[in-house]
């Protein structure tokens, strides 16, 4: 069945099928382009943006936290809010007493104090005050024993060395 053309030849819907197929497809081409064009540009318009907003946000965000810290003073609101008697019994010690070297502290705290020079005067002054403190033993012990002689031998007056011995004494 021809179908009528405004002009002279009339068309056949065959040919007409063919027209409005290839004009179907051309469309179709033509949205799929528009729409493939339009997803790449809403994806890179969106990528393009968060960059932007990281950049941004990487910029502005340790400016604002460092004023905002230079503005506050940390150790208060870490001792008002901070139990650190709770975390110090939480922590375990072995590993920071690990970490403490133990060796060098007693070599320094050794050399610091001259430890083996006050353990030579400690001891001396130790074995000194042992020393005298025999030595007055023995004179107490001499005199006591002479008394004794003193005695069994009817003596009535002390010997000279027991009158300077008991004088010593009384200056010390």
């Amino acid at each position: 069945m021809p179908v009528e053309n405004s002009g002279d030849d009339p068309i056949e819907a065959g040919a007409l099928f063919s027209v409005v197929s290839a004009a179907t497809s051309i469309a179709s081409g033509a949205l799929g382009a528009t729409r493939f064009a339009t997803e790449t540009t809403v994806y890179l318009a969106s990528e393009s943006t968060k960059a932007i907003a990281n950049a941004l946000l990487d910029t502005v965000v340790p400016m604002a936290v460092s004023a905002v810290v230079s503005r506050i003073d940390i150790n208060e609101i870490v001792k008002d809010h901070v139990d650190v008697n709770e975390i110090v019994a939480q922590a375990e010690l072995a590993p920071i007493l690990d970490r403490v070297p133990m060796t060098e502290i007693a070599d320094y705290v050794i050399e610091e104090i001259d430890l083996p020079s006050l353990i030579r005067e400690s001891t001396g002054g130790v074995a000194d005050g042992l020393l005298s403190t025999l030595r007055f033993q023995a004179i107490h012990t001499d005199n006591f024993v002479s008394g004794i002689v003193d005695r069994v031998f009817f003596r009535r007056e002390k010997r000279a060395s027991e009158r300077e011995v008991s004088v010593k004494n009384d200056d010390v």
